[in-house]
């Protein structure tokens, strides 16, 4: 059983544990395995607590006034906080699995510079980067010779008068 007046063995069990906080942010500076897992449990219980928040304000709609008091809900708050804590240790989302699987899948992949190096290495000409726009060259003050374009002649055809329409008759004013 864990010695919980030594401050060293025991871990962060609540997220508003700033001296806690502080040695799992210093396990995490110096690359310890637990310090990932513990710090995604910590994350997950803290989503947790805030979902659980959310469900009580939706539900608060429902209580009578003559029970409610400060108090309660405190110790509501209280409760809520330690639940989640509970849960997040259990694993019982599974949400910090997730996040300890894409952060150790992030830690593998290699730096900007390592990527920087080796793309010097295959092509030392290109090792400068791709420009983020366009070079701009100068507008030349020559005008280069364009060939005409021919132009296609239009031949109007005269429409043939229908014979089997007469014509309409034209007013004559009185």
């Amino acid at each position: 059983m864990a010695d919980i007046t030594n401050p060293s063995t025991t871990s962060a069990k609540s997220y508003s544990d700033f001296g806690a906080l502080g040695e799992l942010r210093g396990k995490a500076q110096r690359n310890e395995k637990g310090a990932l897992r513990e710090s995604a449990e910590q994350f997950e219980a803290l989503f947790i607590q805030m979902m659980l928040k959310s469900m009580r304000e939706a539900s608060d709609v429902m209580k009578s006034d003559m029970l409610h008091s400060n108090a309660q809900e405190t110790f509501q708050g209280m409760y809520d906080k330690e639940l989640s804590m509970s849960m997040a240790k259990r694993n019982s989302l599974g949400f910090a699995d997730v996040v300890v699987k894409q952060l150790s899948q992030q830690q593998t992949a290699p730096s900007t510079a390592e990527l920087m190096a080796l793309r010097q290495k295959v092509n030392p000409l290109t090792a400068s980067g791709m420009p983020l726009n366009k070079p701009v060259l100068p507008m030349s003050l020559q005008q280069p010779a364009q060939a005409a374009m021919p132009l296609e002649r239009q031949v109007i055809k005269q429409l043939r008068l229908n014979q089997a329409l007469p014509l309409a008759p034209v007013r004559s004013e009185p």
